[in-house]
């Protein structure tokens, strides 16, 4: 199996639970003397099979990551930079978001005037420069998840 497939299959697992998760709570309470449209214990039984599943592949998707290397860094590596970075982008994205100007539709003569205290150019090129590493990053993740084989 590829790492992508094993990635795709966490993703399917999740859900699973999530479902799972929705039908313990319309099975958990039911009128007296009525029977609930599902057992809960089939259910609870479902969940355990479930949950088993994505602790294998979670912990086979983290051992593939620590051992593949991709141009001399650790998948791991590639992954915790492109996360960070996408962090990092929200937050200038934010920061330039409240930087903007607003208007105040009652401000006259007597009103309070705000500035912006950073330099809002040099941070679009900032954002710029790190979207487009995000991608090259994106991309040789996204490669050697189709060419990787799980461990």
């Amino acid at each position: 199996m590829k790492l992508a497939e094993a990635l795709n299959a966490r993703k399917e697992l999740e859900a699973r639970l999530t479902r799972l998760e929705e039908r313990l709570h319309a099975s958990a309470r039911v009128q007296e003397g009525l029977e609930p449209d599902e057992s809960p214990d089939a259910l609870y039984a479902m969940l355990e099979k479930a949950a088993a599943a994505l602790v294998e592949i979670v912990s086979r998707i983290s051992r593939t990551n620590v051992e593949t290397v991709v141009e001399g860094r650790i998948l791991a590596d590639w992954i915790a930079e492109r996360d960070v970075s996408w962090r990092r982008l929200r937050v200038l994205q934010s920061a330039l978001r409240a930087a903007a100007p607003s208007y105040d539709r009652h401000g006259g003569p007597g009103s309070v005037r705000s500035v912006t205290t950073f330099s809002t150019a040099r941070r679009h090129a900032e954002l710029d420069a790190l979207a487009l590493r995000i991608n090259a990053i994106d991309a040789r993740i996204q490669q050697a998840n189709w060419e990787t084989e799980l461990l």
